[in-house]
């Protein structure tokens, strides 16, 4: 059976690498996207993790109710500010296996 992907959930890992010199400051907007995002519709989690062995490293999770939600978050103000921002040097997925 296949898996509606309008409606499945959406969940990501992802990897961010600040601009060196950029940590405390992406810190700052990561913080404020993560106030911001879990207030949305469809958003079940969102949340960032800074790492003890380079301060320029993040992991951010984030779980969306489905594809509709992601999206949205894509366009929201506030997401767009913290890509505006200039602070990322780059986003990678991390693939992990399915928890079903």
């Amino acid at each position: 059976m296949q898996e509606d992907t309008a409606t499945s959930a959406v969940r990501k890992i992802a990897r961010i690498t600040g601009k060196p010199g950029q940590s405390h400051q992406l810190r700052i907007a990561l913080a404020k996207l993560e106030s911001a995002t879990r207030q949305e519709p469809g958003c079940v989690e969102f949340t960032f993790f800074q790492a003890i062995s380079d301060n320029d490293s993040f992991v951010l999770l984030e779980h969306f109710a489905d594809q509709s939600a992601f999206a949205s978050h894509m366009k929201q103000e506030h997401t767009q500010a913290f890509f505006s921002a200039q602070l990322v040097d780059s986003v990678a997925a991390i693939d992990v296996p399915s928890l079903r």
